[in-house]
């Protein structure tokens, strides 16, 4: 009676024993479900987002031009809009899955003609932030067509060394308005660099900007610069001046692991239609995975 009453508290610690193991595996599993929301990726590459924002009074198709040459690149496959509300809420239209190595991510601001490039650059970490809520990356890349260049300055001036946050890997800059555009209040600009890229004349956001290069990780972002001439007599885009586009490299000087340059020109190099120009597409495509375009 002794040996049964024995086995039966044995097996009565055991099932306890047991079912404390199957309680805190359950609880562990639900508690880090809950605090990351992350894909797991049973891959070892690391996986970079892109992201793509469009400028001045842009849609939710702007950049479309870009992404499809993108996808038909076969760099990434999966898309996703990000949707950033007037008063800075994120939502999101599509999924991301844990297979996904270079998702893009398409940023619509609703207050598309806003000018605060303040404001929009706290957006741009919103967006960030969000994606990195539910996708979870420590790397991204990102590319900027007209005003949202300055927006995406102003980010990195702000947030480009927080700690909390992804840190950039990549940077186009596409048609950049960073010191002034064509004319300002009808006023020719003759802005001129030096030999050192320094611009002779410098707009106010501009002289702000010059703390920028201080925010980037070291040596470690690589940067593309695209502009366009239309070759009417104005050296530029049709809006902004290649002497504007170009005096991103001053605001940058060493701080990056590589700066390059990339100019076309004609009408398809307008200042509208440098998205949809096929160079264009396939240096970005170049620069952001190494690819070309597979219809060529």
């Amino acid at each position: 009676m002794i040996d049964k009453k024995n086995n039966r508290n044995l097996y009565a610690i055991l099932l306890i024993i047991l079912l404390v193991t199957i309680i805190c595996a359950v609880i562990l599993i639900l508690k880090n479900y809950g605090n990351n929301q992350h894909h797991v990726r049973s891959n070892t590459e690391e996986a970079i987002p892109t992201f793509y924002l469009h400028g001045y009074k842009g849609s939710a198709d702007s950049g479309n031009f870009l992404v499809n040459s993108a996808i038909k690149s076969g760099a990434s496959k999966e898309v996703l809009q990000a949707y950033v509300s007037s008063d800075g809420k994120v939502t999101f239209d599509g999924n991301l899955t844990s297979k996904s190595q270079y998702p893009i991510i398409k940023i619509k601001l609703e207050d598309n003609n806003n000018e605060n490039i303040e404001k929009n650059a706290k957006w741009i970490r919103n967006a960030i932030v969000a994606t990195n809520y539910q996708y979870n990356f420590e790397k991204f890349n990102f590319v900027a067509h007209s005003m949202s260049n300055k927006s995406f300055s102003y980010y990195m001036l702000n947030y480009g060394d927080d700690e909390q946050l992804p840190k950039l890997n990549k940077e186009v800059n596409l048609a950049g308005n960073f010191n002034g555009e064509v004319d300002v209040n009808g006023k020719k600009l003759n802005i001129k660099l030096d030999k050192n890229g320094k611009p002779n004349k410098m707009m106010d956001d501009y002289k702000e900007l010059r703390a920028m290069k201080h925010h980037y990780p070291e040596n470690k972002v690589k940067v593309l610069n695209i502009y366009g001439d239309v070759q009417d007599g104005t050296n530029s885009d049709g809006r902004v001046t290649n002497v504007s586009s170009h005096s991103l490299k001053y605001l940058l000087e060493d701080s990056v692991a590589s700066y390059e340059t990339f100019k076309v020109y004609g009408p398809n190099a307008a200042h509208g239609k440098l998205a949809n120009n096929e160079k264009v597409q396939d240096k970005i495509n170049e620069f952001l995975w190494n690819k070309e375009l597979n219809t060529k």
